[in-house]
């Protein structure tokens, strides 16, 4: 197993969070004690504008598996569930009849995988393409990782010098639209690893590090809804992400509001912000609550639809109507840990006040902190890495 593949002090990084909307950037580095300097989050991003800037084209430039230049900053990317996708595929791999006497080598491990991956393939393809709501043809697999392994039941961290007749492991796909592949294409093709997730997969994974699972992230879209990723382990073990479409958002609120007030949607989020920061008289307060109590029952009654346990994590622009933390059933509603997740990770407090909310920190730096942390730049990762590009088109 190789180090992290972004462990490094006094680096520089670019966090990308992709959405339907746009690219929201964040500009942050490392030092050496661990303390992490937010630099300037900057909103609606021209992606393509920025990545074709002549000085950041040459440092993606290569020859031989090595770059011309070393580039100023690590990318990090990480798209909303609309436009990446991963798809988690258990696989059991007999090996050759005989060959069980023998230890397993790298060559046989890639190879088994690889067949695995092409019998698959298209199937994954068709899910991810349904998810995404593109065609098959547009949808791109730009990840694969292996992890979980077994031989023979076992659980081992990497299969190579063991010997037995069965190899089980987790086989994780991700995909992206060809728009987004042909805007990213230049990192997908960079000499080295990469950090690209599904952004849900990946703030959820690192929540996991200071909350046991399951875990729960709900996601609000405006007119869209909202998403509720959830992830908990399988009866084998292995963390999974679930998604489910809920039929409430913060949009809903805003629409009683102003039909009850006879106001306008851009009024009737004035009055929301005025009601959260108290800026309201108490008379007021008590008179605003009731008209926003059967829009928040709406919300924790879709919530209790999923039967929701462990902790519950909100992704808007605005704070849910009540104090955190806040028990409903099973669920506990609270704010990101992101003080909490650091300390264990030993990094100092962060400071990242200019940079918006906790929930809008939380869409950069906790996929930061897993890219920083990733252990999966493997052998044999490496390998499926480089097998990638006959999947691509």
């Amino acid at each position: 197993m190789k180090k992290p593949i972004l462990f490094r002090p006094h680096e520089k990084f670019l966090v990308l969070a992709i959405g339907p909307a746009g690219v929201d950037g964040l500009f942050l580095s490392v030092d050496e004690d661990r303390n992490i300097i937010f630099e300037k989050r900057v909103k609606n991003l021209d992606l393509k504008k920025f990545l074709a800037s002549p000085m950041r084209s040459m440092t993606q430039k290569s020859w031989e598996g090595n770059y011309f230049f070393k580039a100023h900053r690590k990318v990090i990317a990480v798209a909303d569930s609309s436009l990446a996708t991963t798809i988690p595929i258990p696989l059991d791999l007999p090996r050759e009849p005989g060959a069980e006497k023998g230890e397993v080598v790298l060559p046989e491990l890639e190879n088994m995988i690889a067949q695995a991956m092409g019998k698959i393939f298209n199937q994954c393809r068709s899910e991810a393409a349904h998810r995404l709501s593109i065609h098959e043809v547009d949808t791109i697999m730009v990840g694969a990782k292996a992890r979980n392994f077994k031989v023979d039941g076992h659980l081992v961290v990497n299969p190579v010098g063991f010997t037995g007749k069965n190899i089980s492991l987790l086989l994780e796909l991700t995909f992206t639209g060809r728009a987004l592949f042909g805007d990213l294409k230049q990192f997908f093709n960079a000499p080295e690893d990469f950090f690209f997730a599904e952004s849900a997969q990946a703030r959820l994974a690192s929540l996991a590090r200071a909350r046991k699972l399951p875990l729960n992230l709900i996601v609000d879209e405006g007119s869209r809804g909202a998403s509720l990723y959830i992830l908990e382990k399988t009866k084998d073990g292995h963390p999974v992400l679930y998604r489910e479409k809920l039929t409430w958002s913060f949009d809903v609120l805003f629409v009683r509001i102003a039909v009850e007030l006879g106001v306008s949607d851009v009024a009737a989020r004035e009055l929301y912000r005025a009601y959260m920061g108290r800026a309201m008289s108490e008379v007021a307060a008590r008179a605003f609550k009731k008209f926003i109590d059967p829009a928040v029952e709406q919300f924790l009654k879709e919530v209790g639809k999923g039967k929701l346990k462990g902790f519950v994590y909100m992704d808007a622009e605005h704070d849910l109507p009540f104090a955190l933390p806040y028990k409903h059933g099973a669920a506990t509603f609270e704010q990101f840990p992101l003080a909490e997740i650091l300390a264990q990770l030993g990094f100092a407090d962060r400071d990242g006040k200019n940079c918006g909310s906790d929930a809008v920190v939380s869409r950069h730096l906790l996929p930061f902190l897993e890219a920083y942390f990733d252990k999966s730049n493997s052998d044999i990762n490496q390998k499926l890495r480089r097998r990638l590009h006959w999947l691509a088109d």
